[in-house]
């Protein structure tokens, strides 16, 4: 459900456990050894003492829109507000986060349920981030309709990428994104990025516009996509901590799609290869003892199927305000 942009070819493959295989492969190739990288210390300070603590807010929003043509039909969203509460101290790192607000979905709507784990791993030579989300209770608004809450639909969300930063030993992803180091000079890096995404959709029933049969009820949709791609992240240093990082990372992608119709036999698309645009930015002040960043991902897409047409706005910004301890002035 969550994808990428405009279709060049297609393909067939065996199942989703093909695509899962090649995802698979990708990251161990883009992780290889894990080998600690010695950093320019002209270009990339490092601490000794990693203690530190860190607050702040993340706003995130998932929504998808189903067409026929250029005409939305059918309308899903779920938003939501969090405080985030972290540090470090010694070898382990933590990260609360407490939910503020399901944004429109908490009030005159419904009660939407959303619990998720998000794993980071920033090295010096490549970054691997796991998340999994499963959510319940999203906004439905047809044509011509009004807003209801639908509580049985049930989104399963499951995501592995990472990139491979090729300029080590100069230029510092966690510096930008996790505040772990501080970049010191204005440098980049070419990257090459991977992923692997599995999405469900569960439902009692929902009807979904379909290009050449009117409409289909569905019980369940469910996508897996592999990517790979090459990109550029660079760092802007002003005033010596103020920063400011964009990244971006291209390539093609894989998608397997299945769906289940109602009291009916699972229906396998045709599988699509698409470019698939994956960006990230960061900016704020990194100081020796304390920093503050903003850091936001927008992923927009158009997918197109057979028979089935979504767009979809991913968005996710985070503040954080911290301070390192144990640092000399």
């Amino acid at each position: 459900m969550l994808t990428s942009q405009w279709i060049i070819c297609r393909v067939r493959m065996a199942n989703n456990t093909a695509g899962l295989r090649i995802g698979a492969f990708l990251l161990l190739l883009l992780a290889g050894p894990v080998v600690h990288a010695q950093f320019d210390s002209t270009f990339v300070e490092t601490f000794t003492s990693r203690t530190r603590v860190n607050g702040g807010l993340r706003y995130r929003d998932n929504s998808a829109s189903f067409l026929v043509g250029e005409q939305e039909t059918l309308n899903l969203s779920n938003r939501g507000l969090a405080l985030r509460l972290g540090g470090r101290y010694k070898w382990i790192g933590y990260t609360f986060s407490i939910p503020v607000s399901d944004l429109g979905t908490d009030s005159e709507f419904g009660n939407a349920q959303s619990l998720g784990l998000n794993l980071q791993f920033y090295r010096d030579k490549f970054y691997l981030n796991a998340n999994a989300r499963r959510t319940t209770g999203f906004e439905q608004q047809r044509l011509n309709e009004e807003i209801t809450f639908r509580e049985d639909i049930r989104f399963t969300n499951v995501l592995v990428f990472g990139f491979r930063v090729l300029n080590s030993k100069h230029f510092s992803l966690g510096s930008s994104f996790r505040q772990h180091s501080r970049q010191l000079k204005s440098t980049g890096s070419l990257l090459l990025g991977g992923a692997i995404n599995r999405q469900v959709l569960l439902t009692d029933s929902l009807t979904l516009p379909f290009n050449q049969m009117g409409e289909v009820v569905i019980d369940r949709y469910a996508q897996t996509k592999v990517t790979a791609g090459l990109g550029y992240a660079h760092t802007f240093i002003f005033a010596r901590s103020f920063f400011f990082t964009p990244l971006a990372v291209a390539g093609p992608e894989i998608r397997f799609i299945t769906y289940d119709p109602l009291a009916a036999d699972r229906e396998i698309e045709r599988n699509r290869v698409s470019i698939r645009v994956r960006g990230r930015i960061a900016f704020g002040y990194n100081g020796r003892h304390n920093y503050t960043a903003v850091t936001a991902a927008y992923l927009p897409s158009i997918d197109n199927t057979e028979n089935l047409d979504t767009r979809v706005f991913e968005t996710r910004i985070e503040l954080t305000i911290g301070h390192r301890f144990n640092v000399p002035d």
